[in-house]
């Protein structure tokens, strides 16, 4: 029995995201292609108003104008055949995978037609896959910065639609009130 009572809540529950084992460690096959994770534009678009709508407001990793240039650009890259920069496929990936750990599992259902899960896998593995192709480990690219703590953003907003469970655990409540941010964006 662990010597805290809400320990348990410290654990990862069934809805944790953790990064595949090859997110830090490449997997020395070869590397996943873009196309492989790639949505339609239609559903990379609703994914983008999604996380405009729901993440952006809490984190502001980019800035709007500068980041709908860039992702016109990606998808003028695709329709042309040409492969986007790294860089810009983590940015745009991080973003689409943030947007859809943030929006209710019956949404993801009703406008796609799938589980909510295999979306997030989709979504995590191509940011994965694209943040390694960027080496974000050893980039000085901004680009490539911003779509790693995107990423980051969109795992916590994942475990945070769970953070009803803290009111179990006082202490983790207690902690969890006064960290908050007291700064309201309009």
């Amino acid at each position: 029995m662990p010597f805290f009572p809400g320990a348990r809540f410290l654990a990862p529950g069934p809805t944790y995201i953790a990064p595949s084992s090859s997110f830090f460690l490449s997997s020395g096959g070869a590397p996943a292609s873009l196309i492989d994770f790639l949505p339609s534009r239609m559903v990379a678009d609703r994914l983008l108003a999604q996380y405009w709508q729901a993440v952006h407001p809490i984190a502001r990793t980019v800035h709007r104008p500068s980041f709908q240039r860039r992702y016109d650009a990606f998808w003028n890259d695709v329709s042309s055949g040409i492969e986007p920069p790294n860089s810009l496929q983590a940015v745009v990936f991080a973003a689409m995978f943030s947007g859809v750990v943030s929006m209710p599992d019956d949404t993801i259902v009703m406008q796609f037609g799938v589980a909510k899960k295999g979306l997030v896998d989709n979504f995590q593995m191509g940011t994965e896959t694209a943040l390694g192709r960027a080496n974000f480990i050893r980039t000085a690219k901004l680009e490539t910065l911003q779509a790693f703590i995107m990423y980051m953003v969109g795992g916590l907003l994942f475990l945070l639609n769970y953070v009803h469970l803290l009111a179990d655990c006082p202490i983790l409540l207690l902690l969890a009130s006064t960290s908050r941010s007291r700064v309201d964006y309009p």
